[in-house]
């Protein structure tokens, strides 16, 4: 079974009030909850990096658990090298305590640079900054079971004791570990974290994180990530979305994510390729296109992001409807097909 999730970073204009983007997706995240999706994820950026309001993405989840029922609220991610994690462990654990256990967290070890330099913390040497990660990790995972043998301090001198407020034991099991590369899959894996992928990378790269997950022992559910538009068909999908298409194009290419002389192109389809990846269509092609992904590269939760500058709040709103309501449905069908 494939179920969904929501993942929004809260983007928007420098000059824009933040008051009104915390809105949009609080309204966004209460109909995921009515319509049944599994999960709202919210991510960290600070100082408008990738667009960017939201520094605190665990207080908006615990300020959204007030006004929604079912859905799992949590981070998708917060940058551990930017915290210290019994800090991340405590705040985590009382979300948790005041939200009945309706909490989904996720971590991460990157950031961007300019993120980075605003906390003093240097994330260039990858073997440094994985193994930073995996301490943190631990201490977190220590923090909450009070078990501190698996702890060899080497960035954190954290003193064993049992912190509070002490969660649900299960917490662990509904966190996740962000995932752009062999090493990270390796830690989520060895530590029996659930694990979530980034939409920028490939079906192959999606199975080798599975494969790397696996081996050192992860058993955890996986989520594969892909920007969304659901249209009533697939010329209006187009439609209505090139706008947002050709804006996240160009932000890449701005970026270096796609090569500064590649001519931009005409055809709205084209700008759907690696890295974007953005599943633009009606339902059914929008299943289909999900379905094609699962079957290369299984996973447990679609994760997509359907809010992006170029569709208005209305369009987004629609295009999460027709998710729900049109392709869930078609997923769950064509996964019994198979």
């Amino acid at each position: 079974m494939i179920t969904i999730g929501i993942t929004d970073h809260l983007e928007g204009p420098t000059d824009r009030p933040s008051a009104a983007i915390f809105d949009e997706v609080a309204e966004l995240a209460r109909l995921a909850d009515r319509l049944g999706a599994r999960f709202a994820w919210f991510t960290e950026h600070h100082a408008h990096a990738h667009a960017g309001h939201l520094p605190t993405p665990l207080l908006f989840a615990l300020h959204l658990a007030g006004q929604t029922r079912s859905i799992r609220l949590g981070t998708a991610i917060i940058c551990l090298n930017l915290h210290h994690p019994l800090d991340v462990a405590e705040q985590v654990a009382v979300a948790d305590v005041l939200t009945g256990g309706r909490t989904a967290f996720g971590f991460g070890s990157g950031s961007t640079p300019e993120e980075s330099r605003l906390f003093g913390a240097d994330l260039t040497d990858d073997p440094t900054r994985q193994a930073r990660f995996t301490e943190a990790l631990q201490v977190i995972r220590a923090a909450w079971s009070g078990d501190w043998s698996e702890v060899s301090p080497r960035f954190f001198a954290v003193p064993p004791h049992r912190a509070l407020p002490v969660p649900a034991a299960d917490l662990p099991d509904r966190c996740w570990v962000a995932v752009n590369s062999e090493g990270s899959a390796r830690i989520a894996g060895r530590l029996r974290f659930n694990m979530m992928f980034s939409h920028l990378r490939t079906p192959e790269q999606y199975r080798q994180y599975s494969a790397a997950y696996r081996e050192a022992g992860g058993v955890g559910l996986i989520a594969a990530n892909r920007p969304v538009y659901v249209g009533p068909d697939d010329r209006t999908a187009f439609n209505i979305a090139e706008p947002a298409l050709r804006t996240l194009w160009r932000r890449f290419r701005h970026e270096g994510k796609i090569p500064a002389d590649t001519p931009e192109p005409t055809d709205p389809a084209e700008l759907c390729g690696h890295p974007i990846n953005f599943l633009v269509g009606g339902p059914e092609t929008v299943a289909r296109r999900l379905l094609e992904l699962h079957a290369q590269s299984p996973f447990d939760v679609a994760n997509v992001e359907v809010r992006w500058a170029g569709l208005s709040h209305e369009q987004t709103l629609d295009s999460l409807r027709r998710l729900m309501e049109d392709v869930a449905p078609l997923l769950e069908h064509g996964l019994r097909l198979c």
